[in-house]
């Protein structure tokens, strides 16, 4: 669990999982992939209260169980886009080569990025446009928190849009 995103307490009776399309940046891999992520979905509330079980995606339970989570806001192609990043912080996850690979500074272990809606709060990522852009919030996210293994603790949002 997240330490932003946190899953409210709902009877088992008005929760549903679904499934969504969300993009891994796996450090065992050379690129992203795209990948289905469980949510927890509240048939009371159905346009906000969502959870990602971004932690069944994440490896290194063993070596760090806990996750970090942040909102990224980024501008691109025109259009402002959001998304949920999930995270580790650990130096002995391994180096996340994907995130290397366009163009970011060095992050550890396992990144999950999920898109943000404006009518619900969680979504399923689109191809295309919203790809790159996912992978350029990605990008300055890592930027932004280098040298991570510096940091102890993240903001709840990062922006990026350009004048």
């Amino acid at each position: 669990m997240g330490m932003h995103h946190i899953a409210s307490s709902v009877s088992e009776r008005h929760t549903i999982t679904k499934s969504i399309r969300a993009q891994l940046y796996s450090a065992n891999l050379t690129q992203p992939k795209a990948v289905t992520a469980r949510v927890r979905h509240n048939t009371r509330r159905p346009a906000k209260d969502r959870f990602v079980y971004a932690s069944l995606l994440l490896s290194g339970q063993r070596t760090q169980p806990y996750l970090h989570d942040t909102v990224v806001t980024i501008q691109y192609g025109g259009r402002v886009f959001t998304f949920l990043v999930f995270f580790k912080r650990h130096k002995r996850l391994p180096v996340n080569v994907p995130i290397q690979n366009i163009g970011g500074k060095v992050m550890r272990g396992d990144v999950l990025l999920v898109a943000c809606g404006t009518k619900v709060s969680i979504r399923n990522l689109q191809s295309g446009l919203e790809d790159r852009a996912a992978d350029r919030a990605v990008k300055r996210l890592s930027e932004q928190l280098d040298p991570i293994a510096n940091r102890r603790y993240f903001r709840s949002k990062y922006s990026f849009l350009e004048e």
